[in-house]
């Protein structure tokens, strides 16, 4: 029987594990979170953490799988492949990976290869960096440059507030290094959604638009809803801009997670591109609502089994929504309206009753998920305007 490594076990890649198991391999699973809800699924889990290749990599030797992965995990993603490459089984080089993992990199890239990027300065512990700072344009937007899920991410309006933001960004900042960078005010709503690559083409996109709640913390997407609203002219744009900066930077094979803009002037920006299936079950409600299934074709890109690519391709009105709060508590209760029970697909719960719920100043303080589906682009538009009376969450 083939093998599996998957470094990562948390509740959102327990769909990824399930469809492995499916397909015939062994599951091995690794993290630092022994509780987590994926590692009762897996054939085996070993408590190490997916940051620390040296340790997955001695791992890999000793387990000697087939195929190792990282499912919706940014930090994991370049141990992954990493490993893989030491292995002699990876499908994407570490080269290109390393690149998109790391703000910094992926802002070199782009300005090197004629790809509109915010003007940025990066941060270190031992850098001058106030000088140039002050020839940024402000706003600017501090954040760690190998953190997921907007963790850290300040807005600063001017140097007053700066010393404060970078502390606070370095906080969530692994390898220490921040970006700090101009504010791109976008027209309109942000571009978010997920694609797929095959022998380095974009074959796939589905790409919907991101919600921010602005009373909470306007840099932290609570939503993205599906199919995007803005004209197919934009999309195109965003969509032929992705593309080739695939094609430039040598990824092969396997999804993407993409966040793009268009500003007030009509340029276009690509602020990420992660080399992993969104989270929040992005490729769960992508499968309902296109009918491509995200998971099984990375695994069969992986197992380098034939790929079914649809040919026409047309999205229903969906969105995920996560479940949040602006203020910390104790749940009581998460009270969803009758209205909108018909449009629940799936419903995740990951704080309970009587447990520590967090203000939403990034992705782990999410209290739960949902999957949703509209008949009609006015049902889904009303969704929005009345989302905190439709899903209240009761804290003690």
């Amino acid at each position: 029987m083939e093998k599996i490594l998957l470094l990562g076990g948390a509740y959102a890649q327990i769909p990824f594990i399930k469809r492995a198991k499916d397909k015939g391999l062994y599951v091995i699973t690794c993290d630092y979170l022994p509780s987590n809800p994926g590692h009762k699924y897996a054939d085996e889990y070993y408590n190490i953490s997916t940051t620390d290749r040296d340790s997955v990599l001695e791992l890999a030797r000793r387990v000697k799988p087939d195929y190792i992965y990282a499912y919706a995990s940014d930090p994991s993603i370049p141990v992954a492949t990493y490993v893989s490459e030491k292995l002699g089984i990876g499908i994407n080089p570490f080269t290109c990976v390393e690149v998109f993992s790391d703000k910094d990199f992926f802002r070199k890239f782009l300005v090197t290869n004629n790809f509109n990027a915010p003007r940025n300065v990066v941060i270190t512990k031992d850098s001058n960096y106030s000088q140039n700072i002050k020839e940024l344009k402000f706003p600017i937007i501090v954040k760690p440059t190998d953190s997921s899920g907007s963790k850290g991410v300040v807005k600063v309006n001017d140097l007053s507030l700066l010393d404060e933001a970078i502390t606070y960004a370095f906080s969530f900042s692994r390898n220490q290094k921040l970006i700090a960078e101009e504010f791109i005010e976008s027209n309109g709503h942000q571009f978010h959604g997920d694609g797929f690559v095959v022998d380095g083409k974009l074959v796939f996109h589905s790409i919907g638009d991101h919600h921010y709640n602005e009373k909470v913390n306007p840099f932290v997407p609570f939503s993205t809803s599906w199919p995007t609203i803005k004209s197919k002219d934009e999309l195109d744009l965003v969509v032929s801009e992705v593309s080739n900066i695939i094609e430039k930077s040598g990824y092969i094979n396997g999804p993407i997670n993409i966040e793009a803009r268009i500003d007030v002037n009509g340029k276009v920006y690509i602020m990420e591109i992660g080399l992993r299936s969104g989270g929040n079950f992005v490729p769960q409600i992508i499968h309902h609502s296109t009918g491509f299934d995200m998971v099984d074709a990375t695994l069969s890109g992986l197992m380098k089994m034939d790929i079914a690519i649809p040919k026409e391709i047309t999205s229903k009105y969906s969105a995920y929504y996560v479940i949040h709060s602006g203020v910390e508590g104790t749940l009581q209760q998460i009270i969803i309206d009758d209205e909108i029970s018909s449009c629940i697909i799936q419903f995740h719960q990951y704080i309970q009753k009587g447990e520590v719920v967090k203000s939403f100043q990034g992705s782990n303080a999410a209290i739960g998920l949902l999957l949703l589906s509209f008949d009609t682009l006015e049902d889904q538009i009303a969704f929005y305007k009345e989302s905190d009376k439709l899903v209240r969450v009761i804290l003690e």
